[in-house]
């Protein structure tokens, strides 16, 4: 093909073949108005990624060159629908249901060049992360400086919100039509917030090691540290998490292991016993847990 269109697998402009065409043609009666509408599959030459490409031009759009001389152009458009000049988030199944569906119709939006609803709706994702996070109090203003002083977010990160909260009420209030570049630089502002609040802890999980300052998280921790050869033996905790004793905070140490023996002392945890106390806490090793997961 002679002309280079989007991919949105290079995220870049990039050469294609056809696969196949259909051509339509029209005009009026007389013959002064006439159309012209193509429609392409076509593959990227470098990851051949497969988009459908839609070519359209009529006897009106015409625009002239530096020398006054007439010349037709033409629109053309890929689908499934783009944004070039940013990225939807990966792994939007770790979004509370809520704000995914906000998220989804904002970017739908943004794709479909309407911007003044993308605007209200980068507004409206920060109105569902309050919700989410139980802060409800006063205007939208006073909930973003509590999602700062309540510890969700750093003080620039909240500022920058407030960004979001000006655009989106001059479009929704003023019905001010906002800069493409303003949104996309708003949208990384919000796929920011939303990987930090809400995805990267969960991708993480499992894979690398994080604190661990909860008690189930205490409990697979400890679970997942138990082997066959250690059943019937006798060790401290220290020695039953080894390197891994250092994910826990000092200050919640003491904490989570109290409660764990008190679900020892009620027959909760039943694979692993007291043995020895009150000086160091001895631990025995009854049985592998019923429920172990992969740290």
């Amino acid at each position: 093909m002679k002309d280079k269109f989007f991919c949105r697998n290079c995220k870049g402009i990039r050469n294609h073949k056809e696969i196949h065409q259909e051509k339509t043609r029209g005009g009026d009666y007389e013959g002064y108005f006439q159309w012209m509408r193509n429609f392409s599959i076509i593959q990227c030459l470098g990851c051949e990624t497969i988009s459908f490409l839609e070519i359209y031009g009529d006897t009106e759009m015409i625009e002239h060159n530096e020398n006054g001389e007439p010349d037709y152009y033409f629109d053309s458009t890929i689908y499934p629908s783009y944004l070039n000049k940013s990225e939807e988030l990966d792994y939007q199944h770790f979004i509370p249901e809520s704000i995914r569906l906000i998220y989804g119709e904002t970017i739908s939006a943004f794709k479909a060049d309407s911007y003044i609803l993308t605007a209200g709706g980068l507004r409206a994702i920060i109105e569902a992360i309050c919700n989410h996070l139980k802060i409800k109090k006063g205007n939208l203003a006073d909930r973003i400086d509590l999602l700062h002083n309540k510890g969700h977010l750093t003080l620039s990160e909240s500022k920058r919100l407030h960004s979001i909260r000006f655009l989106g009420n001059d479009a929704l209030h003023e019905i001010e039509k906002p800069k493409k570049d303003h949104l996309y630089i708003l949208l990384d502002i919000i796929n920011h917030l939303l990987a930090n609040l809400f995805i990267n802890d969960k991708k993480l999980k499992g894979k690398m090691d994080t604190i661990v300052d909860k008690y189930d998280e205490y409990i697979k921790l400890i679970q997942n540290k138990i082997e066959k050869d250690m059943i019937g033996k006798e060790y401290t905790m220290k020695d039953i998490l080894g390197k891994s004793i250092r994910l826990i905070p000092k200050k919640d140490y003491k904490k989570l292991e109290d409660e764990l023996k008190k679900e020892i002392n009620v027959g909760k945890i039943e694979y692993i016993s007291i043995a020895k106390e009150p000086d160091e806490t001895i631990y025995k090793i009854v049985k592998g847990p019923e429920f172990a997961f992969d740290w």
